[in-house]
């Protein structure tokens, strides 16, 4: 019985070592099944197959050409600014000029700017910088602003006060009023009326006393006035520079011509 048994043993190892070399062949051997040999028949030709190297990182390009174009802009305005001895660079130190300059070159070639409206007072304040520029290069165009009455009433001390007055306004049949917040004097107030001309506001000042209201005053927003609007019709892109660095009145800048 042990003798058959040792026998048995024997002929495993010998059946499965066999298995293991591929010497019983078929597909169910083991040689088979590390192969796979109907892969390799399936291939369509395998000789043509080519490995390639990897291909290098493209980082250091990238990096290369946006530097590029961080410093195109600062190239092309070098190149395309006219050789001209008034053509110089802001001044460094002068940010706020080097600021608007950037943002008044809007071209290259000639364009319309324009600055304003500055009154009288401020003209005398513009006109001098102006004159660094060719004569006839640039204008002033007059134009009249109208003027601002209100029939008023007020101002009041505080909120309560205010609402008193409005809630007495309301009593009177038909009449017409807004509360005044700007400007900062004039706040906490009615307005009964809003005119372009002083006489206007006169008439209704008178109208509305006939009617009972008799502490209403006519008081003047903004007189009537005429101002200009400084206008150079061509140009340059030297000429934008230099009117970028100018100081005008109120924080007033150049621009680009409306009309």
């Amino acid at each position: 019985m042990l003798r058959a048994l040792v026998v048995v043993l024997i002929l495993a190892n010998l059946g499965f070592f066999a298995w293991r070399e591929g010497w019983l062949g078929g597909p169910w051997s083991h040689a088979h099944a590390g192969r796979e040999p109907e892969r390799i028949k399936a291939q369509v030709h395998p000789e043509r197959l080519v490995v390639e190297p990897p291909v290098a990182a493209s980082v250091p390009a990238m990096g290369k050409d946006l530097e590029t174009a961080d410093d195109a802009p600062a190239t092309a305005d070098s190149s395309s600014a006219p050789a001209s001895g008034t053509d110089t660079p802001p001044r460094p130190g002068n940010g706020a000029a080097a600021g608007r300059a950037s943002a008044v070159a809007v071209a290259a070639g000639p364009v319309c700017l324009e600055a304003g409206p500055f009154s009288l007072a401020e003209q005398r304040q513009v006109t001098p910088q102006l004159n660094q520029l060719a004569s006839g290069s640039w204008t002033l165009q007059n134009v009249a602003v109208q003027g601002l009455w209100l029939v008023y009433m007020g101002p009041y001390g505080d909120a309560e006060a205010l609402g008193r007055k409005q809630e007495e306004l309301r009593r009177i049949r038909g009449l017409q009023f807004e509360e005044v917040r700007s400007p900062a004097n004039l706040a906490m107030g009615v307005s009964l009326g809003r005119y372009n001309q002083e006489a206007q506001a006169h008439n209704a000042l008178e109208t509305l006393r006939q009617r009972g209201i008799r502490t209403a005053r006519v008081v003047t927003v903004r007189p009537a006035q005429d101002v200009a609007v400084v206008r150079v019709p061509q140009a340059s892109l030297a000429i934008q520079r230099l009117l970028a660095s100018m100081t005008l009145p109120a924080g007033k800048g150049f621009g680009v011509c409306k009309g």
